[in-house]
């Protein structure tokens, strides 16, 4: 299947959105929060963060239709990374991002059958599909769907599906519904935080 990998869980995926603030715009905010220690980078450092919480909150209802895996296993896969990135001319982009390691194949719909045999689906629309060489087993306290390397019994390697990144990044029309989403609540939540410091709300 080629929704199914095998590896490990610290393998990372990462994905990222740039979204270029207008000059104009940081140019004001720079102005606004002069006199302010800091305020420019905590205003849009605090803006980037209730935006890229705003685009995990808003990819989890088409993805989870799209994958076999529930709301709140999305949301706990899903990390937010964003900064400012600087070009050599001077310019300033803003980058919205997220991260997130592979999901163990048995966080999807997956279950063994009454011959042993572990099943699995990864994509609602997709068939379920039997892995003959998969087994379930513990490991420690970690329970997961993993196959032999060779005929050996051992060395065994478990088996994962897609990274909530990578589910995201996949798909063109989710991901510009993302990039909208998080660039208006962006622009919304970087006047109130301009205000905010300027009106001593928080430092």
């Amino acid at each position: 299947m080629s929704d199914v990998s095998s590896g490990q869980s610290s393998h990372a995926i990462y994905g990222g959105i740039i979204v270029d603030v207008a000059e104009e715009s940081l140019d004001r905010a720079s102005k606004l929060l002069a006199g302010v220690n800091g305020g420019v980078y905590k205003a849009v450092g605090s803006a980037l963060s209730r935006a890229a919480a705003a685009g995990r909150t808003h990819a989890k209802k088409p993805i989870t239709e799209e994958y076999s895996i529930s709301q709140s296993q999305f949301l706990a896969s899903t990390k937010n990374i964003n900064h400012f990135q600087k070009s050599n001319g001077g310019s300033i982009s803003v980058v919205f991002g997220f991260r997130g390691n592979v999901i163990p194949l048995l966080k999807f719909n997956t279950s063994v059958d009454g011959g042993g045999r572990v099943v699995t689906q990864v994509k609602r629309s997709g068939a379920r599909a039997a892995l003959d060489k998969a087994f379930r087993a513990s490991m420690g306290s970690h329970t997961g769907i993993y196959e032999r390397v060779g005929d050996a019994r051992l060395p065994v390697r478990e088996l994962f599906g897609p990274s909530t990144p990578q589910m995201m990044y996949s798909n063109e029309e989710v991901l510009d519904s993302i990039e909208e989403k998080m660039a208006d609540t962006y622009e919304k939540r970087i006047e109130h935080e301009i205000d905010a410091l300027l009106n001593g709300w928080r430092r």
